[in-house]
């Protein structure tokens, strides 16, 4: 037969495929060398029975069980909500009583990376900023951070008028211990961030926030602080005018720094996917995990936001896998005393299940496919920076959020984040540097003031993964020397530093 529609076979164990186009009843597409042809109309995204599936059998993709079949499937039939049960549930309890009967050294926890630094072929160095206390940035910023709620509209002018990036905060007076003390930390990692040359703090004056504690703390890495209050130093118009003065002069000074060589293997760097959609698990993250793998490879260091926990399966030792499954428990017991439901009563969204995504465990593979294959070394806290070369997992619950996430990551020192959307995101990180990645053609087309990179061609089999990866990492490379990112160009600096409720241990 002629025209073939076109459609993905992730695993050859899978028993359904995904259309990458609408597909017709009565029309064929080619799965593994085989004609299948539709007895209904599949949308793109959506899944196509490959096999006959009994009533009660499993549905698998991504070579694992996503589901079980509620009905009698037929080779050739859509499979979606309709005919499939969710039992994400049951399946995570089980898999979790499982490696908990397990002793410690039941599985294997050794570290081993898809890529050699030798096939890789990569630079050894970057041009970067020297810091005073032996780290390095891709960007030499000034940022105003404004300290109390009081302070924003001032700070905000004072970026708009210099071209600098802002941080924000919705409180900082009369806040509770714990979620003052993650506020504090977000004002220090601002400031301290690698890509941060120096700082203008604004505050009123009265505020919750000892300015000279943040200062301080600032000051210590070798990084230059100019103070402004506005109660003590004559008003807003004033502080603004002074502010303005004072980010120009920091301006200068930066400038004035040149780039020098800075190994390739001291770049931190992350893979998150918000704005999900059917391509997302298909191309996009993929894509980003095989970066992921090869930067590991260079020697370097990832970090990702684990708020969801895991399994010891993902962890490179017994410890890290135990502590994986406390946080993945915590998670999953709020959700059900916050809103009385598990989680896979409320996910996937319904913006999902349109883009084709049945259940939980299927969401969960896609999303996770941007974390490459490496073996968590360590649980960080938010704000803890990686300490050694390897993958890292960050606990913070709250990163499931786009804009925390971000400011999550960011806080642990990351240079670069790999943000794939399906359906696009402009956010960027007044920071972190934001590279944005889509596998959907028409994102990438539509929105491509907000897009870096467009994985199309690996969706549609032009682009092999390695061959995608490669080309994604190049660019993270020029990125790193100096070339702008979309979100930069777009002047987005979002800073939302997220509230201390994360699991730290105790319930």
């Amino acid at each position: 037969m002629g025209n073939y529609k076109k459609s993905m076979l992730i695993e050859e164990i899978d028993n359904v495929a995904v259309a990458v186009e609408p597909i017709q009843a009565g029309e064929c597409t080619l799965v593994a060398g085989q004609e299948l042809t539709a007895n209904e109309f599949i949308k793109e995204g959506h899944k196509i029975a490959r096999v006959d599936i009994e009533k009660g059998a499993e549905i698998i993709k991504y070579g694992v069980h996503i589901g079980v079949a509620t009905q009698p499937i037929r080779k050739g039939d859509w499979v979606h909500e309709h005919n499939v049960y969710d039992d994400f549930e049951e399946i995570n309890r089980e898999k979790r009583a499982y490696y908990r009967s397990m002793a410690p050294d039941d599985l294997d926890y050794s570290v081993h990376y898809r890529y050699t630094k030798e096939e890789m072929g990569l630079p050894e160095t970057i041009m970067g900023y020297r810091r005073a206390d032996g780290s390095f940035g891709i960007r030499n910023h000034v940022v105003v951070i404004s300290l109390v709620q009081c302070s924003n509209n001032a700070a905000q002018r004072i970026a708009s008028a210099c071209d600098v990036p802002a941080t924000f905060v919705d409180a900082a007076c009369g806040e509770f211990p714990d979620r003052f003390a993650r506020t504090l930390r977000g004002f220090i990692t601002t400031g301290t961030h690698p890509n941060t040359f120096g700082v203008v703090l604004l505050s009123l004056g009265c505020q919750q926030t000892n300015p000279e504690e943040v200062a301080g703390a600032i000051r210590a890495t070798g990084r230059p602080v100019v103070n402004i209050s506005m109660q003590a130093d004559g008003g807003a118009t004033k502080a603004i005018q002074d502010g303005i003065a004072a980010v120009e002069e920091l301006k200068r000074q930066a400038q004035a720094q040149k780039r020098e060589p800075c190994p390739l293997s001291g770049l931190v760097i992350s893979g998150y996917n918000g704005g999900s959609d059917w391509t997302s698990g298909l191309s996009a993250n993929p894509v980003v995990g095989e970066v992921i793998d090869m930067h590991l490879a260079a020697g370097g260091r990832t970090v990702e936001v684990c708020g969801r926990g895991g399994y010891p399966t993902d962890a490179a030792s017994y410890e890290v896998g135990m502590r994986l499954m406390e946080i993945g428990d915590f998670f999953n017991e709020d959700c059900t005393r916050r809103g009385g439901k598990g989680l896979s009563q409320v996910n996937p969204t319904p913006g999902n299940k349109a883009g084709g995504l049945t259940t939980m465990t299927e969401k969960n593979l896609g999303s996770f496919k941007t974390h490459g294959h490496g073996r968590m070394q360590g649980i960080l806290d938010c704000g803890d920076p990686a300490p050694a070369p390897g993958a890292w997992g960050i606990n913070q619950a709250q990163g499931a959020n786009d804009a925390y996430a971000s400011t999550t990551l960011a806080m642990s020192g990351c240079h670069i984040c790999l943000f794939t959307t399906g359906r696009g995101n402009p956010i960027g990180n007044a920071c972190m540097t934001t590279i944005k990645i889509t596998g959907n053609p028409r994102t990438a087309e539509a929105l491509s003031d907000m897009i870096d990179y467009s994985a199309k061609p690996m969706l549609y089999g032009e682009l092999t993964l390695q061959e995608s990866g490669r080309e994604l990492y190049e660019m993270l490379i020029r990125v790193a020397n100096g070339e702008l990112t979309k979100a930069e160009k777009l002047g987005d600096y979002s800073w939302t530093t997220p509230h201390g409720t994360s699991y730290n241990g105790d319930y």
